[in-house]
């Protein structure tokens, strides 16, 4: 910078300068000696005012009336040796200008100054921007006139405070304007592709009520969820074998026919049913076919010892029911006797079989009725659970109701097929 025009001399002795041009005439004046002898000419031109300025401003400690610059700073740092100390706090019990300035002082170290030091990484702050650095700085020119200490401080808190702006928003917009790191991104493994597996082909399917029953080649049966353990095993059973066995209820209900019966042994009426089956009521109804000429028929019901266990009275019709309830459990022979011109012709009478049939025990009746409730839909499941009661009139029905659900099924009808084969 070159050297200070007049005007430039007079405004700063005037205080009359703006913030920025205090602080750039400030700089100029601590190393321009010339400019400092007119500076301090201009100020001193008074007598009185140099008089006063020597006083305030002289370098025998305490002996002028008023703390110099650097005095009234050691003092807010609490930087005087401990009788210098003293002195200065005696000076400010007694002098108001003093201790005016060394308060404004103390407010811009405390409120303003810290601001100064703070760090606004990556930037650091430089060690000469300290708040004592910038104070002294405005004192280079040398002594200043004890009266104008206080315009100076109000002076000064304003230049300090506009430095201290200035000096967050540079070091801010630096930090701001940082490229920020480049975000790795770690490198996804790729997962394995996992092939589908397909599934087992399927070897028996049917529609069974609402859903659909199935057993693939590994033997898993699906769509049999809602049943038993042991009702699975019986379903899993009939689709793995496409076959139903014979009941060992049926054991012992029929026997061939005898080869002595030839054509002239033709009987004249015979028994319809109930012959060679298991039966779900105790009380059996009988069916038999009509004797020319007869007037009447009684029917005779036998148990497994031979001993009557039921008899009707005379009958015109050719069905009866038995009244009271046979016993379960048990089997049971019965034969008619048919009344032609006062004469008795039995059916079947030897060499004939007998007729005869099986009430089922209490405990699988119970089972069946349970399941009837609980499945109802399942025809395949009551149609099996039938069979293996040996209850083949009941299972035929379940199996037609099968095929009915399956139309294109040769399973459906297998099964169908065979249980009529069992009657």
């Amino acid at each position: 910078m070159e050297h200070l025009t007049q005007k430039q001399a007079e405004d700063y002795s005037s205080q009359h300068l703006s913030t920025a041009e205090l602080l750039a005439v400030s700089d100029h004046l601590g190393e321009c000696e010339a400019c400092r002898v007119r500076v301090e000419g201009a100020v001193t031109s008074d007598v009185a005012f140099l008089a006063l300025h020597d006083e305030a401003f002289s370098e025998d400690g305490f002996e002028s009336s008023h703390l110099t610059a650097e005095q009234t700073a050691d003092y807010v740092d609490r930087n005087l040796p401990g009788e210098a100390f003293q002195m200065a706090e005696d000076h400010l019990s007694g002098c108001e200008t003093c201790a005016f300035a060394v308060a404004d002082l103390r407010t811009f170290r405390n409120e303003i100054a810290p601001s100064l030091d703070r760090q606004y990484g990556p930037a650091a702050v430089p060690p000469e921007s300290g708040w004592r650095q910038k104070f002294a700085s405005l004192f280079k020119i040398g002594p200043i006139p004890a009266f104008a200490t206080a315009g100076l401080a109000v002076l000064l808190l304003a230049t300090i405070a506009w430095l201290a702006w200035r000096t967050q928003r540079e070091q801010h917009q630096e930090v701001a304007t940082a490229s920020p790191a480049p975000v790795v991104q770690p490198t996804a493994s790729p997962e394995p592709t996992l092939q589908p597996q397909s599934a087992p082909p399927v070897v028996a399917q049917l529609n069974d009520g609402e859903g659909v029953l199935s057993l693939d080649q590994d033997g898993k049966l699906s769509g049999a969820d809602s049943l038993p353990p042991s009702y699975q095993s019986l379903v899993k059973k009939a689709l793995t074998s496409q076959r139903i066995d014979r009941s060992s209820q049926l054991q012992g209900l029929t026997r061939p026919s005898s080869s002595l019966m030839g054509a002239d042994n033709k009987p004249a009426f015979s028994v319809l049913e109930p012959v060679g089956s298991v039966l779900m009521s105790e009380r059996p109804a009988f069916r038999w076919s009509a004797m020319e000429g007869a007037t009447g028929y009684v029917v005779e019901v036998y148990d497994d010892q031979f001993k009557l266990a039921a008899s009707s009275p005379q009958l015109t019709a050719r069905s009866w029911t038995t009244p009271p309830s046979l016993p379960r459990g048990k089997v049971y022979s019965w034969q008619v006797k048919a009344i032609k011109d006062g004469e008795e012709v039995t059916s079947p009478r030897p060499p004939a079989p007998q007729a005869k049939f099986r009430i089922l025990d209490q405990v699988k009746a119970n089972e069946i009725a349970r399941a009837k409730r609980a499945y109802a839909s399942s025809h395949l499941t009551l149609g099996l659970l039938y069979a293996e009661a040996g209850l083949l009139k009941e299972a035929e029905q379940e199996f037609r109701l099968l095929r009915r659900a399956n139309p294109n099924s040769d399973l459906a009808r297998t099964l169908l097929r065979q249980v009529q084969a069992l009657k």
